[in-house]
């Protein structure tokens, strides 16, 4: 028996010893630059062969997944059994890059009072993507400057702000902020768009000018190469486009869209945009086949849709079921409309077209019926609803 036990503490000795030397080599990798995560995920496998249930191992395995963007393995290690600690700023941040944003606010509500910076700041970016927008702005305005980079501080203020309506307000932020630090490019960008908000189209295409004078210079010092450089100002383009488009130079809006999607843009929510606005340039009055190509990326994907505001979901929602509609891709039509019923939920818009669905497919009867019951059960939002039963009566 003695003989046993003493064989058992020398397999322990050389067990912690193991344990320590695989510890050593973890923090060799992590520490270096920059961290070799992929590397760093095979020792913790050896790590959590020796002891499934250390916490310190899980920890680093949770942390090399989000910062290799693994946020579908992240939040099933976060799911399991395993003993982690106290996780829920990461459980929030892998919730928030999964757009799964009630549940990422729950997880943020759990955090420690005092849990700094990062946690204020996920706070704001999670009600930005909610829509909430004037929460979001209160949440960047109390953050403290010193411990977040105040020119970014500064970018993210000024679009909460102006996403809430509140264009000459995010100016002001800018313009303050400027006044202390160096105007960056995303900074000079967000105030473009803010002069955009507020409809004043030279000035506009003055600051667009400005911003996209000063990305360049930034990306030459920074050295980006030509390419890089070039398809980062793709969304200058498409937002030089949009102003013209609202300044009724339809033409030059046209060629402007077309220019940015023939570049094909790396940023899916850039070519997004530009395709909507093709869209709503051309209309159905083009070839709607032609129209259709150039507009394919309307058709995106969710992490596209999570970097999209509010209103831009909706319309881009809705023209995607206007476009179906107009080539008479009547499933196709079908399918999108419960996208737009949840971005429009309680509007009037969602009912108009799923009409002209029933119409387009000769089931006037059925038509008629769900115009007359929404107008019905909504008298006071159905004017349009109303023009158009007495279109088709």
């Amino acid at each position: 028996l003695l003989r046993a036990v003493e064989a058992r503490g020398r397999r322990e000795d050389r067990r912690g010893r193991r344990m320590e030397s695989l510890f050593t080599k973890l923090q060799d990798i992590i520490s270096a630059d920059p961290p070799r995560h992929e590397e760093a995920l095979v020792v913790i496998a050896e790590i959590l062969q020796q002891d499934p249930e250390d916490a310190d191992a899980l920890h680093c395995k949770l942390v090399c997944l989000i910062q290799m963007r693994s946020f579908d393995e992240a939040f099933r290690l976060l799911s399991s059994k395993a003993p982690l600690r106290d996780n829920h700023f990461e459980r929030a941040y892998v919730l928030y890059r999964l757009n799964r944003q009630l549940e990422a606010l729950e997880s943020l509500d759990r955090c420690p009072k005092d849990g700094g910076g990062g946690v204020a700041e996920l706070r704001a970016q999670v009600l930005y993507r909610l829509g909430r927008y004037t929460d979001s702005a209160q949440c960047y305005k109390a953050l403290d400057a010193e411990v977040v980079d105040p020119a970014e501080l500064a970018a993210n203020r000024a679009a909460a702000l102006c996403a809430a309506g509140e264009s000459e307000a995010a100016e002001k932020v800018i313009a303050a902020t400027a006044a202390m630090v160096d105007m960056t490019p995303d900074m000079a960008y967000n105030k473009a768009c803010c002069v955009i908000e507020r409809g004043s189209w030279r000035e506009a295409l003055a600051a667009l000018d400005e911003a996209e004078a000063l990305f360049v210079e930034q990306a030459a010092e920074h050295g980006e190469t030509e390419e890089e450089v070039a398809d980062d100002r793709i969304v200058y383009q498409v937002q030089r486009a949009h102003i013209k488009h609202r300044m009724g130079q339809l033409d030059a809006a046209l060629e402007g869209y077309e220019a940015a999607l023939r570049a094909k843009p790396s940023d899916a929510e850039v070519a997004a945009v530009a395709s909507n606005n093709l869209f709503a340039v051309r209309g159905r009055e083009s070839n709607m086949f032609d129209t259709a190509k150039k507009a394919k990326a309307l058709n995106f994907d969710e992490a596209v849709e999570a970097k999209l505001t509010v209103p831009q979901r909706r319309v881009f929602a809705l023209n995607r079921c206007l476009l179906a509609l107009y080539m008479n891709k009547v499933k196709e039509c079908t399918a999108a409309l419960g996208k737009l019923e949840r971005e429009f939920e309680g509007s009037e818009l969602p009912v108009l077209v799923r009409a002209a669905v029933l119409a387009k497919d000769k089931q006037t009867d059925e038509c008629a019926r769900l115009l007359h019951d929404y107008a019905k059960a909504n008298p006071k939002q159905a004017l349009r609803v109303k023009l158009t039963m007495a279109q088709i009566q």
